[in-house]
């Protein structure tokens, strides 16, 4: 049974774009109607909020983490839950929207280093959410308001000041958003704040416009100077959004998209960038995987069939090699890919990167050739995917087992069960993971097993666990709760193993460090094999394809901002529409996290409603922001891309975004093809 309330899964919030237009899915949202707690011209942020709560572990909203060149303040220290600004004692303060003051105290007469110090906590409600906003290090006995008083936006309430644990005089601003997780965020991060550009002048400006006026392109570095190496290059004439400045301008980049590289093109011959030694030999078959709709990283797999090396006993001198050049500075994730007819144990993926040459153990598993199963003890459903994710239910399941043992002893399972079965070939985690809607009324449990049977549970939860397996089968049990078949509902699940090798899925070979513009590849080599997986089919090494998956390394990155090159643009003179990337993988959108971040692809053209089959060109991350030039009726926005991605625009769907100036951003034709006239 479950002991707290479903975490409900994101939907899309509705609103207008402009006057006479109705909402529509994909809309982007306008920005709570939050305003500044000060008059910025003169502040800047002294300690921005740390996007990781772990230990030692620091990575700010503005895009710099651990490790990281250095460029001015803005800077987050560990575990820091807001963000600070520097400003002289006695500065006005003001309340950033209407609504209640929940607590303060006033009573520090100085830096005695004990917390906030003197603060004043808000509590303000809009669209059905309730925010928590925490001003600390507030002067002595100087709180204009009491509490449970009601303010209105803009109204003085309180002065700055340096007491509690401070090191100068500063506002900490902390939000939460409790009607959600109640996380302390990042405001600013999250676009929760009702202007879209905070310029402090010509020191360490946040979030600032800046046009690219060096002819043909502009460089885009690690640090805030030459010395430093290249991320990306910019587009002459693009638009871009600053988070910081410091001689340069620090800017949000969006990252390139997914691409495969095959061993066989469409034709049939060898593809180019692929290479062979020794003997290989042509095959019809090839990996029939597909990625899952929706998927950021998808790629198309054009090549006709695969190529295959026999071997007998073990591997022989045979070898295959992927060349390839990446686009972009950063992390990539190597992912390798074959047909069910593999079948090799201990294959080498030797990976060439900016570190060196790493060397990777596979066994190329091949397929069982068993159907994908219904649900029932006599046929399971056959997992033979990583990360594998199901949509079933369990009405009219089989009503077999009414509890589990050892683990889950007493635990009253009586309603109907789904079961799911899966080999795994070493030793490694399994994280299984079951949602559904409707409890308590639907209640639907998980459960671990090393045979079919419900006396051999390891592991079961309401919701997630995470089991080390060892080689061998085990079985999932997707049980409805309680004593009748009341509780049994449609769930998901979700099954995945840190990287059992399955035939025609993609097995991640690892994340490797790579630089812009540089050759790389990946070698398959014959002679590590030690046998075969499968003793009564032949011994065969397989290349069919592999992908490259650009992770979150650089999310912001430096240019220059000399006179020629770049240049504020004055939005008071030349208006500009900005969008921000507000989703993440929490309920509520207000991660705490980095790991809580999610990835959205942009699209070389707009869509029809949520769905488009054009290709992606690049893709964005939670809490970036990006120029918009253009939107759609129906809720597709044009954002400026770099040299490094698949073309020099894209567009991105509203739904994960907040937009600033909506009517900066002219309407285009819709995709629909109407055009739309305000």
């Amino acid at each position: 049974m479950k002991s707290f309330l479903l975490r409900a899964l994101p939907t899309a919030s509705l609103c207008a774009i402009a006057p006479l237009l109705p909402a529509q899915p994909g809309l982007a949202k306008d920005p709570p109607p939050f305003g500044l707690p000060f008059n910025p011209d003169g502040y800047y942020t002294t300690a921005a909020f740390d996007l990781s709560r772990g230990a030692g572990v620091i990575s700010d909203w503005t895009g710099w983490v651990t490790g990281d060149p250095t460029g001015g303040n803005g800077h987050a220290y560990d575990d820091h839950s807001g963000t600070d600004t520097g400003m002289v004692t006695g500065t006005n303060l003001y309340a950033v929207a209407n609504g209640t003051v929940s607590s303060l105290y006033e009573d520090y007469p100085t830096d005695d280093h004990s917390g906030g110090g003197n603060y004043m906590i808000f509590s303000f409600s809009h669209a059905g959410e309730t925010y928590l906003v925490n001003n600390w290090h507030l002067n002595y006995q100087g709180a204009l308001k009491s509490a449970g008083q009601s303010v209105t936006r803009g109204e003085l309430v309180g002065l700055s000041d340096n007491t509690g644990n401070s090191t100068g005089p500063h506002l900490h601003l902390g939000i939460a958003r409790s009607s959600a997780t109640g996380n302390y965020t990042c405001g600013y991060y999250h676009g929760w704040w009702e202007i879209d550009e905070f310029y402090y002048g010509n020191t360490r400006p946040c979030l600032t416009y800046v046009k690219v006026d060096a002819t043909g392109s502009l460089n885009c570095r690690l640090g805030a100077s030459t010395s430093y190496g290249l991320i990306t290059v910019l587009q002459e004439g693009g638009y871009y959004i600053a988070s910081q400045r410091n001689g340069w301008w620090r800017i949000f980049l969006p990252m390139p998209p997914a691409r495969a590289v095959e061993s066989r093109a469409p034709g049939g011959a060898l593809a180019s960038g692929y290479s062979e030694s020794g003997t290989w030999v042509n095959d019809a078959a090839r990996t029939s995987i597909v990625d899952p709709a929706g998927d950021v990283n998808v790629v198309t797999l054009t090549g006709t069939g695969s190529r295959y090396s026999t071997f007998s006993g073990t591997g022989g001198a045979d070898s295959a090699t992927y060349a390839f050049t990446t686009p972009q500075y950063g992390n990539y994730k190597v992912m390798a890919t074959w047909p069910g007819t593999a079948n090799a144990q201990n294959v080498t993926y030797r990976v060439t990167h900016a570190g060196g040459t790493t060397d990777v153990l596979v066994n190329q598993t091949p397929a069982t050739g068993l159907p994908a199963g219904t649900g029932t003890h006599a046929n399971p459903y056959l997992i033979e995917k990583n990360l594998y994710v199901a949509n079933h239910t369990t009405v009219g399941g089989d009503d077999t087992w009414n509890s589990y043992s050892p683990t889950g002893s007493g635990i009253s399972e009586a309603g109907p069960e789904r079961i799911y079965k899966f080999t795994v070939t070493k030793n490694q985690n399994v994280t299984v993971t079951v949602d559904h809607t409707g409890y308590p009324t639907k209640d639907i449990d998980v459960h671990l097993l090393t045979s079919l049977s419900n006396t051999a549970c390891v592991a079961r939860s309401d919701w997630t666990f995470t089991y080390a397996v060892t080689p061998g089968t085990y079985y999932i049990a997707c049980d409805s709760y309680g004593t009748t078949n009341n509780a049994a509902t449609n769930y998901t699940l979700t099954v995945k193993l840190d990287g059992e090798p399955f035939a025609n899925d993609w097995v991640n070979l690892g994340e490797f460090l790579m630089n812009r513009n540089t050759n790389y590849s990946v070698q398959v080599l014959e002679s590590s094999v030690t046998g075969v997986v499968n003793g009564s089919l032949p011994g065969r090494v397989y290349t069919d394809a592999l992908k490259l998956v650009p992770v979150i390394t650089t999310r912001s990155g430096w240019c220059s901002d000399q006179a020629g090159l770049s240049s504020r643009v004055n939005t008071s003179t030349t208006p500009l529409a900005s969008v921000v990337v507000s989703h993440d993988s929490t309920v509520g959108n207000d991660s705490r996290d980095l790991v809580d971040y999610k990835e959205f692809p942009v699209y070389a053209s707009p869509g029809v409603d949520l769905a488009n089959s054009s290709a992606i060109v690049a893709k964005v991350v939670t809490g970036q922001r990006f120029v918009c030039r253009e939107r759609t009726a129906d809720g597709w926005y044009k954002i400026d891309l770099t040299t490094a991605t698949g073309a020099t625009q894209g567009w991105i769907s509203g739904v994960p975004l907040i937009i600033y100036n909506a009517s900066a951003a002219p309407i285009v034709s819709s995709s629909a093809g109407q055009w739309i006239f305000y």
